[in-house]
């Protein structure tokens, strides 16, 4: 990692949200591995890389059914026991998850990154828009909070959703949201470079 970009994301606290609804389970991966192993080895490399420069723990959010569960200063080391705590069951409440995330975020001067792994549609799309739209026109700034949604699978219905999310959400202030398919993430060659490419989307 160059010194720019290592300097660029200590500036940032980092949210991680981790779908963890029913259809996580379905073994469509490299390998036959199901979503939620998959997701396990991404978020362990993810949560590796942030600490580097963000050394308090990284707050994951996972969300599933009814259940939204915050998990608070999480390392690498406790990355395994967020995914050991759940399995994944249930539907997709993205609004619940990223309303989650807000309450997280500020909890420092610095600036806000909220990352987003899930595999579908939300149960609410016009909620989850709402949310996003509402913290884009509360911001003073255009970097103080950024969302870059990673997709998880290949569900054309997902993409065509984050897509929207993307380049069509309507009313904002401004425009704080990145989302990029499993194989659009993978291409970059570092998480860093993944996160950078968001801020400056």
């Amino acid at each position: 990692m160059n010194t720019a970009t290592a300097t660029t994301l200590s500036e940032y606290d980092f949210i991680v949200c981790i779908d963890a609804s029913g259809s996580m389970g379905e073994n469509d991966m490299p390998g036959g591995r199901s979503r939620w192993d998959y997701m396990q080895e991404t978020a362990l490399s993810f949560v590796r890389d942030i600490e580097k420069f963000d050394s308090d723990g990284i707050d994951v959010i996972t969300f599933g059914g009814a259940n939204v569960e915050t998990h608070v200063g999480v390392t690498s080391a406790k990355v395994k026991d967020v995914f050991t705590s759940r399995s994944p069951r249930g539907s997709t409440p993205l609004a619940e998850a990223l309303t989650a995330a807000l309450k997280a975020a500020g909890k420092s001067d610095k600036k806000d990154f909220v990352i987003v792994f899930t595999d579908g549609v939300p149960d609410d799309k016009e909620a989850a828009a709402k949310v996003i739209r509402d913290a884009s026109n509360k911001q003073e700034t255009d970097d103080a909070l950024t969302f870059l949604f990673v997709q998880v699978g290949r569900d054309p219905s997902a993409t065509a959703y984050l897509r929207r999310l993307d380049d069509d959400l309507k009313g904002c202030k401004f425009d704080i949201v990145d989302a990029k398919t499993m194989d659009e993430a993978e291409a970059f060659p570092t998480t860093a470079a993944l996160i950078e490419a968001a801020i400056n989307d």
